[in-house]
């Protein structure tokens, strides 16, 4: 996909959890400048026009995937003008920080000489920001994946709510959290979700428009309030007492895991037909709520049905409140 400056945030093709590999080869690139120039600084250098060369490119093409991910990743807070003058600071400071970065590429002599070059400096301190920029994106992009339930687009930040928290019968705390985002970025994202679902159209049910509030799991657990990490939905199974069941049953979930075990995906058993078909609903990230048949869906073919003696499926929730009340008793 080219990479296009303006593009909606729904339309990025680095706000995509498919591009995590070039992140982490970004990072890497980061890396090895790092490492590369704190050497030059501590021991000096001599001109080798190849190795020189080598690293310009590297550090010209790591800065400028860099610049422009930050465009994209802070989108969702900048719009109409401001956004176009921000895009040209952001683009004028990384072109001076790398033509000096360039210019240090191409030093070379003995390690007094280099340390007192300023252009030596501001390499080390680019590729220093670099991969702390590349690795929180890593990590941001990973932690995305796995709140939101699946890959592809990202439409804003998910970020834990501060406001509230979870716990399981058993007393184990269970992080919430919300995605921050642009309203108007949103609704550019869900106006998409037919390119995104485009071979399950024929066999699925819409039931509701998307809706930032709650992914998957927090539509099942938090009755829509929240979004959940497939991680804790583990200990949700385990401290409320879900069992596996092989006849499933209206009101009974369906979860979904991937190879390893992990937890992609919940869903809901709605009703059984009279040949036994089982019928499911869920929501699918953000994204809308379907009706569908267990097997249809994006996630994973693996998937298993639970089933527990609660009277419903909500995990208790606290405001800040309730929790300090709670730590009191």
């Amino acid at each position: 996909m080219a990479v296009e400056f303006y593009t909606p945030c729904s339309e990025s093709p680095l706000n995509n959890s498919d591009v995590i590999p070039a992140f982490v080869l970004t990072l890497a690139a980061s890396l090895m400048l790092v490492a590369r120039n704190v050497w030059r600084i501590g021991f000096g250098t001599k001109k080798h026009i190849s190795i020189e060369a080598f690293y310009a490119v590297l550090c010209f093409g790591a800065s400028a995937f860099i610049a422009i991910d930050l465009m994209y990743a802070t989108r969702s807070f900048r719009s109409g003008n401001f956004e176009v003058y921000s895009n040209l600071a952001i683009l004028i400071l990384f072109s001076t920080i790398t033509i000096c970065a360039l210019r240090a590429c191409t030093l070379h002599g003995p390690a007094k000489k280099l340390r007192r070059n300023i252009h030596s400096w501001v390499l080390v301190l680019l590729a220093i920001s670099m991969s702390g920029w590349t690795y929180h994106r890593v990590q941001y992009l990973s932690s995305c994946v796995e709140v939101l339930g699946i890959g592809g687009i990202l439409p804003g930040v998910v970020e834990p709510e501060e406001g509230s928290w979870a716990m399981t019968d058993e007393g184990a705390n269970i992080p919430l959290y919300h995605l921050a985002t642009n309203d108007i970025l949103f609704e550019e994202y869900s106006l998409t979700a037919d390119q995104r679902y485009k071979s399950y159209l024929r066999v699925m049910i819409h039931r509701e428009d998307a809706d930032k509030t709650s992914n998957c799991h927090g539509w099942v657990f938090t009755g829509g309030q929240f979004l959940l990490k497939g991680a804790d939905v583990e200990r949700i199974l385990c401290d409320n007492h879900y069992v596996i069941v092989s006849d499933p049953k209206p009101n009974d979930i369906v979860i979904y895991r991937d190879q390893a075990r992990t937890i992609l995906h919940t869903a809901l058993v709605q009703a059984i037909l009279a040949d036994g078909t089982v019928i499911t609903e869920s929501k699918w990230g953000v994204d809308q709520r379907f009706l569908h048949l267990p097997a249809d869906q994006p996630y994973s073919p693996v998937f298993e049905y639970h089933r527990t003696n609660r009277l419903n499926h909500l995990i208790n929730i606290l405001d800040s409140v309730a929790q300090n009340d709670f730590l009191d008793d």
